[in-house]
């Protein structure tokens, strides 16, 4: 069933507090009660409450309860220890504005099983003129997806889950969000984090979750646009209070009828968007090109009652969507395959 969310800034509020949103269809309403309930073949996710407190952690304070791991982009020159987990991986060269340092994050729970494999979070971070290095993966003063992750593996919400994120090698790349992540490869991104991950964890393709955060979710031909149009067949995309311009809303609408696109901003610090013109830019793309039964074609405003709103939105939507979308409820009723 293809979704897609109506409300209002009355209701955003609502929304806010952690409460199921009033997602309205353009399918019949009968259409869309027949797949709510919870276990049915194409049921649709929800998004969870975000006002539990997250479970304590069995490290130390300020501490994570697992490990982090960096990595080069395959066309970087190779040595040492990230040289010995590319070696034979010979890859085209690659201009720098389009490679990262890869930094990957396996919780303790994760690392239990290395064979098993296991659904994957990457993060792409907004505009970085400050040249901050992992921005959001423990760099910066924003947070940290890592431990947002951690988190709810502590608390039970989601299952073991892999993070990783690619941190811009030049500023350039990523100091203007509508050109941010130029052409960003996401299968090259994996492979990588596979080969770094060896013998440590396995990731679930199948399972591969993107989230664009602000200018990581700007450029119509690269960030996570990109990533939908990657030979790997990706789970859910998470859009997080980006640039939410016109051209960018059709390649969202016309993502794989199996891939959950979720698209949350917010208006308290950035409200001059065309947003009433790329709601109506994904509805007709939506419309266009429906999704198969019981995935998401879901758009939603946010009130975070955190300082910094902008920021904010980063571990709301996380905690909002990931335990839905990672359950087994979330898989589609068609398989996930490449074209």
């Amino acid at each position: 069933m293809t979704t897609v969310g109506r409300r209002g800034g009355a209701r955003a509020p609502r929304a806010a507090r952690g409460l199921a949103p009033a997602t309205r269809a353009f399918a019949l309403a009968a259409a869309l009660a027949a797949v709510s309930s919870p276990g049915a073949v194409g049921a649709q996710p929800k998004p969870a409450p975000v006002a539990a407190a997250p479970a304590a952690s069995t490290a130390a304070p300020g501490q994570l309860d697992g490990a982090t791991y960096d990595y080069e982009h395959p066309s970087a020159p190779a040595s040492g220890e990230q040289g010995a987990a590319q070696a034979g991986a010979a890859a085209p060269p690659v201009p720098p504005e389009r490679r990262w340092r890869g930094r990957a994050f396996v919780h303790r729970v994760a690392a239990a099983d290395p064979a098993r494999p296991l659904p994957i979070l990457v993060f792409l971070h907004g505009t970085n003129e400050a040249r901050i290095e992992h921005r959001w993966m423990g760099g910066g003063q924003e947070g940290d997806v890592r431990r947002i992750a951690a988190q709810l593996m502590e608390a039970g919400r989601i299952p073991p889950v892999l993070v990783a994120a690619p941190s811009a090698v030049l500023p350039a790349a990523v100091a203007v969000a509508r050109t941010s992540w130029p052409a960003f490869d996401l299968d090259a991104f994996l492979d990588a984090t596979a080969a770094r991950l060896r013998g440590v964890a396995t990731l679930d393709r199948t399972r591969v979750v993107v989230a664009g955060h602000s200018g990581g979710g700007c450029n119509k031909a690269g960030g996570i646009a990109a990533a939908l149009s990657a030979s790997t067949p990706v789970h859910a995309a998470l859009v997080i209070d980006t640039c939410m311009d016109v051209d960018i809303a059709l390649p969202l609408a016309r993502s794989r009828p199996t891939t959950h696109v979720v698209v949350s901003w917010q208006t308290m610090t950035w409200a001059k968007r065309p947003i009433a013109d790329f709601r109506r830019a994904f509805q007709r793309g939506v419309e266009a090109h429906p999704a198969a039964p019981g995935v998401l074609r879901e758009l939603e405003p946010l009130v975070p009652t955190e300082p910094m709103p902008h920021d904010a939105m980063v571990p709301l939507v996380l905690r909002r969507w990931l335990p839905s979308l990672l359950s087994p409820d979330a898989a589609p009723s068609v398989p996930c395959v490449s074209p």
